[in-house]
């Protein structure tokens, strides 16, 4: 992800990519990794992810295990660098994995815009990543499997 990228862009993103090969590959288990280096006041990831858009990834990802593995989902919370959101982005997370819904926790600080020129940079790579993975995957429009039993 460019740098600058924020929610709606980064969620754009799992819904072009993960969302398919997930139902494509349907896993017996979705593993996710969450931390909070991607939130913009972190100071390593570079990104504009904010409280809010930590509990849709991990809804998304909630929702993606509940359709193909009946829910199997682990979440391992761990890293980030600002003490000051790492809490209430873990929360985010874990709250959006057990079901909660809206959740009351915010950004004790207000976050930037996303750079206009994030969208269509990652739009660009995903579709460059679509043409790649096509070759494996008939999710992007690749090989169709017509097995008959």
């Amino acid at each position: 992800m460019p740098p600058g990228t924020g929610d709606s862009t980064y969620l754009y993103a799992l819904n072009e990519i993960f969302v398919p090969l997930a139902e494509e590959f349907k896993p017996e288990i979705i593993v996710a990794n969450g931390g909070s280096d991607p939130h913009f006041a972190d100071v390593l990831g570079d990104l504009n992810l904010t409280v809010k858009g930590f509990f849709g990834i991990s809804r998304l990802i909630r929702e993606t295990a509940q359709r193909v593995c009946d829910g199997r989902l682990v979440l391992m919370p761990g890293s980030g660098y600002n003490p000051a959101v790492l809490p209430a982005c873990w929360f985010a997370l874990i709250a959006s994995v057990v079901g909660l819904d809206e959740i009351g926790v915010s950004d004790p600080f207000k976050a930037p815009e996303e750079p206009p020129q994030c969208r269509g940079t990652v739009e660009k790579t995903l579709d460059e990543l679509k043409r790649l993975l096509r070759r494996h995957w008939s999710c992007f429009g690749g090989f169709s499997l017509n097995i008959v039993p």
